[in-house]
């Protein structure tokens, strides 16, 4: 090879989808033809799966389209760090003593928070990025047995979180689907789907029940829960996996009666499921649309649930199957979507 500028754009696209974050944007410096290709790519800043291994303290990134992983150490994070909520390219991570704060993957930025947790939170989530004057902070203490949900918010700006105490109706168990915003309102499901409706500048609590049009939903029916928006659509959309298949159903929420209706098709977009952040996306390919990127794997390879014939695949096209029972699942793993590298800095502190 001459010139490496000369290296066909098929190849510099393929190149290009290995490669992550900070590597991305190096990529894009190379030369004016590989600047080109890195522009028009659907790589160039597509998600990743990314789930932390305390032993060896390393963080593991998957790039679901390229099918390949990596490795990536970050010594300035905590041994026992956990990741509580992904969104806008920032991980909100917890220690042991219960700080919390915000780390950026693609740029190595951190963001504290000040002020002690609320104690035994069961969801600590966030919306809009730390660097935003609105961004604000959720978690949520759910105690079954007393009909009761405690939710705190901490917001930018303010001396110190604000909770409420919220009765409900009826029983309420909290899912470990993350919540999200949506019309000025804290979506969040329990664990038979039941929808939950927050406003945080009334600080009231709304709770529907009975939201899927079966008569009942037995207990433990739902195993996995997911809240989402897809990107270009002003709708909420729930993904939940049945029994112990775990076969997936995506839901549409209408708002004026608060009940599920079942989504067969989604046409170009590609969804991202994950505890702690889940979001829709116009596919990068043809044969990535209409599909369901999940944090499971068989033998190594990461798997996706294709809408078409309702059927999990592994990305090696190796396995293919109806039921999820011989899969792998990663609890604790969640989609990030890296942001452009910066040079600007930021206040390490969230005041």
């Amino acid at each position: 090879m001459g010139n490496w500028a000369d290296l066909p754009p098929e190849l510099l696209d393929l190149i290009l989808s290995n490669l992550f974050a900070g590597d991305r944007h190096s990529f894009s410096l190379v030369c004016r033809p590989w600047n080109r290709v890195a522009a028009s790519s659907p790589h160039r800043y597509s998600p990743c799966l990314i789930d932390y291994h305390p032993g060896t303290r390393t963080w593991r990134f998957h790039h679901p389209h390229g099918g390949f992983f990596f490795h990536e150490t970050f010594p300035e994070l905590p041994k026992d760090a956990e990741i509580r909520c992904s969104r806008h390219g920032w991980l909100l991570i917890s220690r042991p003593d219960t700080t919390l704060f915000f780390f950026d993957p693609s740029n190595r930025r951190s963001v504290e928070l000040p002020f002690t947790t609320p104690p035994s939170l069961h969801s600590i989530s966030f919306f809009h990025p730390p660097t935003s004057e609105d961004c604000t902070v959720l978690g949520i203490h759910n105690i079954r047995c007393d009909q009761l949900v405690e939710i705190h918010v901490l917001r930018r700006g303010k001396n110190g979180w604000s909770g409420v105490e919220q009765k409900t109706a009826s029983s309420f168990s909290l899912s470990r689907g993350a919540p999200i915003l949506h019309r000025g309102l804290v979506y969040f499901l329990d664990l038979k789907g039941n929808i939950a409706r927050f406003d945080m500048s009334e600080r009231r609590l709304d709770v529907s029940y009975k939201c899927f049009r079966w008569r009942r939903v037995r207990k433990g029916y739902i195993r996995e829960h997911y809240l989402f928006k897809v990107k270009g659509l002003d709708e909420l959309f729930g993904a939940f996996a049945f029994g112990d298949e775990r076969k997936v159903r995506v839901y549409r929420l209408l708002e004026d009666s608060m009940k599920w209706d079942l989504v067969k098709d989604f046409g170009n977009k590609v969804l991202y499921l994950s505890s702690f952040s889940s979001f829709g996306y116009t596919a990068c390919t043809e044969a990535t649309a209409n599909t369901i990127r999940l944090p499971k794997f068989y033998g190594g390879n990461a798997i996706f649930y294709s809408l078409r014939d309702g059927k999990f695949h592994s990305d090696d096209g190796r396995y293919s199957c109806e039921d999820a029972l011989c899969l792998t699942r990663l609890d604790f793993a969640t989609w990030v979507i890296p942001i452009i590298p910066t040079n600007d800095l930021i206040t390490t502190k969230w005041i």
